[in-house]
């Protein structure tokens, strides 16, 4: 959106208004190669002004899709008796378990939460161990830790940067075998679960699908196709619905499992802990002599069972939600497009051996949530350096993530980074690129030709529609 644009070229100040684009029929696009000039506040990047044509840009590396349908939904919600939690949240629900498959789902405020009440509900205790991917947001262990359990870490392996199968079985058969298992998804790429859950039957381990990135997602597993968070090889699984991911509800997240009990004790600790129906009443005899009789239980009463949280999501964030989840599909198929887009342009700068592409695990069918490409030690430039040169291009990349174990907090416990090579070598050269479904065809060419710019100083490449 385009109200101002003031830069300064060879020294002279230009002032160009909306009206003066329509007045002039003026066209605003993208160049490959822009000549970053400096700016007001009003916009974060300005081009080189040339033949009546205004060139500028600013692309994040993921942004919402918001539709008139979603904002029709939450309106709906705000002219209606619920705006808390009402008919919406039990709606959203009950679709998030049609689509994935899981039999019962807890919607919650963020999808840390949902890990946290995850592991509170397997019963992490100090006396426990969790294991996750050190490559990850924090929240993947600060659950474990929260819990006051120990954390440990298993190397990822390089061919789908998820949580490696067989570190994670010599770690099981040389060291104390986990309480629980928390495997990433990451980037939206199913974490070999089948595997993970053989191991789980043979140490006794529990786990937690930490589905954070992954819906919509699927893998195939004895010829049968999965959605991620369905539990089929895990006790729970989780997901978060921050702007960034696939469908969002501005803040929120889920829980799931194919367990009732597992179901029931998380959708209490999501609510103070407070048990309100008959069925779950355990004490009720302080007005009456009938202990133990649900008839005589008024329905004002309810009682705390455990020390929980205020965890509630509400009907405006479940409405967004809804009418989100109806575009899944087409955002997958969005996002698919645009990485298979990205695949092909750079496939000559992995030949070249400067970079290397996100992994695609075989029986796997992503909806990618990043676009993670590595730099590898012949790029011509660090990844800092990229990183750098691409925020000055108006590029807003994004590194995902520094490890988990450098953190000072966990490097306080003893972890090193000479542990983790293989996570030390995707970290020194990852950068995610911009993917969201809203990136036009001529935002994607541009960062194609400036990473071709930065990293092989070739001439344009040709446009063509993705």
């Amino acid at each position: 959106h385009i109200w101002k644009i003031m830069v300064l070229f060879q020294g002279a100040k230009i002032v160009i208004s909306e009206n003066i684009l329509k007045r002039k029929n003026w066209k605003i696009e993208n160049i490959s190669l822009p000549l970053v000039l400096p700016t007001n506040s009003l916009i974060s990047k300005c081009y080189k002004i040339h033949e009546s044509v205004v060139y500028f840009m600013n692309i994040p590396y993921a942004r919402q899709s918001i539709s008139e349908e979603d904002i029709e939904a939450v309106c709906e919600v705000l002219k209606s008796d619920w705006i808390t939690q009402g008919p919406k949240v039990k709606e959203f629900e009950q679709k998030l378990a049609e689509y994935t498959g899981a039999k019962y789902t807890i919607a919650v405020s963020n999808g840390t939460l949902a890990l946290q009440i995850a592991c509170m509900v397997l019963g992490l205790d100090d006396n426990a161990l969790g294991i996750t991917s050190p490559i990850s947001f924090i929240a993947s262990a600060n659950c474990i830790a929260g819990c006051g359990a120990r954390v440990a870490f298993i190397d990822i392996d390089p061919e789908t940067l998820c949580i490696s199968v067989n570190k994670l079985e010599q770690y099981c058969k040389k060291n104390k075998v986990p309480d629980v298992v928390i495997p990433v998804d990451f980037a939206g790429i199913p974490a070999p679960l089948p595997e993970i859950r053989e191991l789980s039957k043979r140490f006794g381990f529990k786990i937690i699908e930490d589905a954070a990135h992954a819906i919509g997602s699927t893998y195939k597993y004895n010829e049968r196709k999965y959605h991620c968070g369905s539990c089929a090889h895990s006790d729970m699984a989780i997901f978060s619905f921050h702007p960034v991911k696939t469908i969002t509800t501005g803040e929120g997240g889920v829980i799931l499992t194919n367990d009732p009990d597992l179901a029931r004790k998380a959708k209490l600790l999501a609510n103070h802990g407070v048990e309100r129906e008959k069925k779950g009443i355990k004490h009720y005899n302080i007005f009456s002599s009938n202990e133990g009789s649900s008839f005589n239980i008024p329905p004002w009463y309810y009682e705390m069972h455990y020390l929980g949280y205020n965890g509630r999501i509400t009907d405006i964030q479940c409405a967004l939600g809804i009418s989100q989840l109806n575009r899944i599909e087409e955002f997958k198929k969005r996002r698919q497009k645009i990485v298979m887009a990205y695949n092909d342009e750079f496939k000559e700068l992995e030949e070249r051996g400067l970079v290397i592409l996100p992994p695609l695990p075989d029986g796997s069918d992503p909806c990618y949530h990043l676009y993670p490409l590595r730099l590898t030690k012949r790029a011509p430039l660090t990844r800092d350096e990229f990183f750098i040169k691409l925020r000055e291009k108006g590029i807003y990349a994004q590194v995902h993530y520094i490890p988990i174990y450098r953190h000072p907090y966990y490097r306080r416990q003893g972890f090193q980074p000479e542990d983790f090579p293989e996570a030390e070598t995707y970290f020194s050269g990852c950068i995610s690129l911009p993917l969201f479904p809203g990136l036009s065809d001529n935002e994607f060419h541009y960062v194609v030709d400036t990473v071709f710019h930065l990293l092989n100083n070739t001439a344009i490449k040709d446009k063509r529609a993705l």
